[in-house]
């Protein structure tokens, strides 16, 4: 598969600019859809060799970015920044690629370092600020050392008001780690997401906000495994989600979500992958709808998990969700505690072939757990 990406890459690269050239201005828009239009099957074909799409879920990050990266490739504004630096000591490699396109009131500065002292590793800091409209992509990588690895880094915000943000990253051949911290205000659109892949496991997490004060934390490390984190917190807003997803190298994956409209939104989740997939969240959210859920599923097997809580409220709502999900070869489980006010509140638990739900009204406190395995699966909705 790298092999692949890096020939697809080096033709992008090589074709848009020598084509881009000699190209009349009146059609460099119609040769950009037909290049996206080739980009978006090229990653259908590759994710469905891959078993990466999910039933028409979104695309991973991994291979949305790569889309983003070949448009910015031909669309370069006035302030848009690219920077390449790898480092190869013979036996292993590790690079970083850098491309920032941003209005002009936004100020962007970073520095990388290599190092060849026991091995090549390298390091690399970045910060932003200002406001206005930013398009922020990053690649990095490590190879050579038996365990290949990928981390993809996009942040993307429109009509900020204001914007910081800043990271750090550590890379050997074999294993890697990112940090991204971002806060805006004013924002009309917003998102964040960082992910990792090594060996064919994947991991990632993602912050959305839409007219909305947003401030998210967010990590990933390759290694032993691949794991990704973040807290979120968004308030005066449309609405705001933040999403840990995480799939192993045989396809089981998780799934952990939480999502509020006109209200706040503040959670803390956690995914992982090594031979089984993993996550949490601790969610405390107000608004007029807002849910959280956690689901784990197994393809190979259809065993299924999943579990939630849902409110709606004219007035102001309130939800306080704990929950995890985990699957593996041999099982799905999901699991939830949660205290909810609200008008309607609806908590659901399903297993592969059970459905449990309630409908409440005033406040509630209630666990449930969904569960699919060889002998058995189950849905239990408890009232506390």
């Amino acid at each position: 598969m790298r092999n692949i990406w890096s020939l697809y890459l080096y033709f992008c690269y090589s074709y848009c600019f020598l084509y881009m050239y000699f190209m009349p201005l009146h059609k460099l828009y119609i040769f950009s859809l037909k290049l996206h239009e080739f980009v978006e099957k090229f990653i259908l074909m590759e994710s469905r060799r891959a078993n990466l799409v999910e039933g028409g879920r979104h695309l991973p990050g991994s291979y949305r970015l790569l889309v983003s990266i070949v448009l910015l490739s031909v669309f370069q504004g006035a302030y848009a920044i690219d920077m390449h630096f790898a480092a190869s000591d013979g036996s292993g490699s590790v690079g970083i690629w850098d491309h920032d396109d941003v209005d002009d009131e936004i100020e962007v500065s970073g520095t990388s370092s290599a190092s060849f002292n026991g091995g090549v590793s390298m390091t690399d800091s970045k910060s932003l600020s200002g406001s206005g409209d930013a398009n922020i992509n990053q690649v990095m990588f490590g190879s050579g050392g038996g365990a290949d690895y990928v981390i993809n880094y996009a942040l993307e915000t429109f009509g900020a008001s204001t914007i910081e943000g800043s990271g750090s990253s550590s890379l050997t051949p074999v294993a890697g780690s990112a940090s991204r911290s971002v806060s805006t205000t004013g924002t009309t659109l917003m998102t964040s997401e960082l992910s990792g892949t090594q060996g064919g496991d994947f991991a990632a997490v993602w912050s959305h906000g839409k007219l909305a004060d947003v401030s998210t934390s967010q990590s990933v490390a390759t290694g032993q495994s691949v794991t990704a984190s973040q807290n979120m917190n968004a308030e005066g807003y449309n609405y705001a989600a933040a999403e840990g997803y995480a799939k192993d190298a045989e396809g089981n994956y998780v799934v952990i979500y939480a999502i509020s409209q006109l209200g706040t939104l503040d959670t803390s989740q956690g995914v992982e992958t090594t031979n089984s997939a993993a996550g949490h969240q601790k969610t405390v959210t107000n608004g007029c709808v807002a849910y959280a859920f956690c689901k784990a599923y197994n393809p190979d097997q259809n065993y299924y998990a999943y579990v939630d809580n849902y409110f709606v409220d004219i007035g102001n709502g309130f939800l306080d969700f704990e929950g995890s999900a985990s699957v593996g070869a041999s099982e799905a489980r999901a699991y939830q505690r949660s205290y909810a006010e609200g008008d309607d509140i609806w908590p659901w638990a399903r297993s592969r072939g059970k459905l449990e739900q309630r409908v409440w009204t005033g406040t509630k406190l209630s666990e449930s757990w969904a569960w699919t395995n060889d002998t058995d699966d189950g849905a239990v909705i408890v009232e506390l």
